[in-house]
């Protein structure tokens, strides 16, 4: 039996008006291995014990719905993702199901433990309509059926109470014209890196925030100047003592003045928490496009560190922070990044994405697509699976403790 090693993608799933409902988690094999030779015990164990190590799949979905798609060789219940109720797990299988009797008797009990089918491949054949039967949703995807053609298969599915999800989003006219169908959920790139139709120019307010950014992350800022420049704004300094002086970080006093914040935080991780609230505070993006500029930087972080580039981690760290800042602030790159103080290498990852740390940010934004390019990026898959977990465990900390602020 061949050796093989599962290579995970995620992306989330969004409802229409843009709030997270779960995430889609897609296992692949690494290096287009035969599924027929490959010792699939030993590879799924190696994954399940890779994701308990990362606070497992509450570390990956912060124990939001589940949208499982894997080889059919994995259908088993021993082997699906560890949730808390299997009510949230919903199980991605397409016709080929029909012609695998042991994955067919597999999923019967997988759905005996509350789980749901979700349908890919819609087609008007007898064979789809009797898988149908036992479908909670179906999945369509953009590149298959127009919005019109969308809206008259979503009416004919709700008839049968039968949800639909669209897939492959990537631009914000496809989801403004798909959102027109009546489909429940939605899932695609747009909602980590949207692609924002025409250029548009930085609104007044964007442009503010983005010269806060700009003197907060200086890097010769002093001491009294960036406390002078936060002190500015009232409610980010409110937002900023509520968080320090959270029950959760156990300080011995209240924390009253900025300056007591610098002495109590130190300068790189107030940074660190003045960036996140500025981005929080944007109301007309997805709210998962934070956590995902959150995964972005610890993953960064860490692929830097497991690469012996510890020296430079804290850019690696902010440049993938500020690689949605495009999304945030709807506007180019090109034009965001000439308003703030980044190194030439920064800047050359965040608008091209070449050298090392282009590299790492071109890896990450893989795995959001669901491209098995990152395969070949010649990176070690396991760095690349253990810095990821570790990222997303990471931000879905990061943000609870944000959000209780």
């Amino acid at each position: 039996m061949q050796q093989a090693q599962l290579f995970l993608n995620k992306q989330p799933v969004l409802d229409v008006n843009q709030a997270l409902n779960g995430y889609h988690l897609s296992l692949e094999l690494v290096n287009d291995a035969d599924p027929s030779t490959v010792e699939w015990e030993s590879v799924m164990q190696a994954f399940c014990d890779r994701v308990a190590e990362h606070d497992g799949m509450s570390g990956l979905t912060d124990n939001k719905e589940v949208y499982f798609h894997a080889p059919l060789e994995v259908l088993k219940v021993e082997w699906l993702p560890k949730v808390e109720s299997m009510s949230s797990m919903l199980v991605e299988v397409d016709l080929s199901l029909l012609k695998n009797k042991p994955a067919l008797e597999a999923l019967k009990e997988i759905i005996k433990t509350g789980a749901k089918v979700v349908l890919l491949g819609y087609e008007n054949s007898d064979a789809y309509k009797k898988l149908l039967n036992i479908a909670s949703l179906v999945k369509l995807d953009v590149h298959d059926f127009s919005a019109g053609e969308a809206k008259v298969l979503v009416s004919a599915l709700k008839m049968q109470n039968i949800q639909t999800i669209i897939s492959g989003i990537e631009t914000e006219e496809q989801f403004a014209d798909y959102a027109l169908s009546g489909a429940s959920l939605f899932q695609g790139y747009f909602f980590t890196n949207p692609i924002i139709s025409g250029e548009k120019e930085l609104s007044g307010n964007k442009l503010a925030m983005l010269k806060l950014l700009a003197e907060v992350n200086d890097p010769d800022v002093a001491f009294d100047k960036i406390v002078e420049t936060i002190g500015s704004d009232v409610g980010l300094t409110h937002k900023l003592l509520s968080v320090i002086n959270h029950p959760s970080n156990n300080i011995p006093q209240v924390v009253e003045t900025l300056k007591d914040a610098v002495n109590f935080m130190g300068l790189k991780r107030l940074k660190f928490w003045v960036n996140m609230m500025m981005l929080s505070e944007i109301n007309d993006v997805p709210k998962e496009l934070l956590t995902t500029a959150l995964v972005r930087a610890k993953f960064m972080e860490v692929l830097a560190d497991k690469q012996g580039k510890s020296t430079d981690k804290d850019r690696y760290f902010m440049t993938g922070m500020f690689s949605t800042l495009n999304a945030f602030l709807k506007a180019s790159m090109i034009d965001i990044v000439d308003q703030l103080p980044l190194s030439q290498v920064v800047k050359d990852a965040l608008v091209d994405q070449s050298g090392d740390m282009g590299k790492a940010l071109f890896v990450v934004r893989s795995l959001e697509q669901g491209n098995s390019n990152v395969m070949n990026s010649g990176m070690d898959i396991m760095q690349v699976s253990s810095a990821y977990m570790n990222a997303n465990s990471w931000a879905y900390k990061t943000m609870a403790g944000l959000e209780a602020a």
